[in-house]
C-alpha cells in the first residue's frame, strides 16, 4: 500500500496529490446535494440552497468541479482546476454568507467562513511549484544535539 501511494505521488506531485484530496470532497459534496436524507432536505441550508436552484444544478457545479480537479490531477497544467476549486468554493461561502445576513440562514456564517477560508487554502496550495523532477523525498532526522 505505502509503495502504491508513493508511485502515485511520484507520478501526480504534490499539487497534483492535492487535486485528487479536492476531487474527492468536491465529489462527495456532489453526492450529498444530489441524494440528501429527508431530514437533510428539509434542514434550512438545502431549502435556502433550493429556493435559488434546483438542488441537482448545485451538484452539478460541485460535480464539474471535481471531475476537473480529478483529470487534471494527472496533468501538468492544472491551473484550470485550481482555479474552478477556488471559485466554487468561493461561491459557496458566499451564497451562505448572503443566506445569512439576507435570509437569517441560521450559522450561515460559520459555513461560508468554512469555505471561504479553505478557498484560500486551495489558493496557497496553487501557488506552491512542483519540485523539481528527479527530486527525491527527504526523511526528516532529528537535529544533533
Amino acid at each position: 500500500m505505502r509503495k502504491a501511494a508513493s508511485s502515485l505521488r511520484r507520478r501526480v506531485g504534490h499539487r497534483g496529490s492535492a487535486l485528487l484530496f479536492f476531487a474527492v470532497l468536491d465529489l462527495v459534496y456532489c453526492h450529498s446535494l444530489l441524494l440528501p436524507s429527508p431530514q437533510a432536505r428539509r434542514g434550512e441550508l438545502l431549502t435556502f440552497l433550493a429556493s435559488m436552484l434546483p438542488l441537482w444544478t448545485w451538484a452539478a457545479a460541485w460535480g464539474a468541479v471535481g471531475a476537473l480537479c480529478l483529470v487534471q490531477a494527472f496533468r501538468s497544467r492544472d491551473q484550470a482546476a485550481f482555479a474552478a476549486a477556488i471559485g466554487l468554493k468561493v461561491l459557496w461561502g458566499v451564497v451562505t454568507l448572503g443566506g445569512w445576513v439576507i435570509a437569517g440562514l441560521d450559522r450561515g456564517y460559520v459555513t461560508a467562513s468554512v469555505w471561504l477560508v479553505f478557498a484560500a487554502f486551495v489558493g496557497i496550495v496553487a501557488s506552491w511549484p512542483e519540485p523539481p523532477h528527479g527530486w527525491k523525498e527527504r526523511t526528516w532526522t532529528p537535529p544533533s544535539a
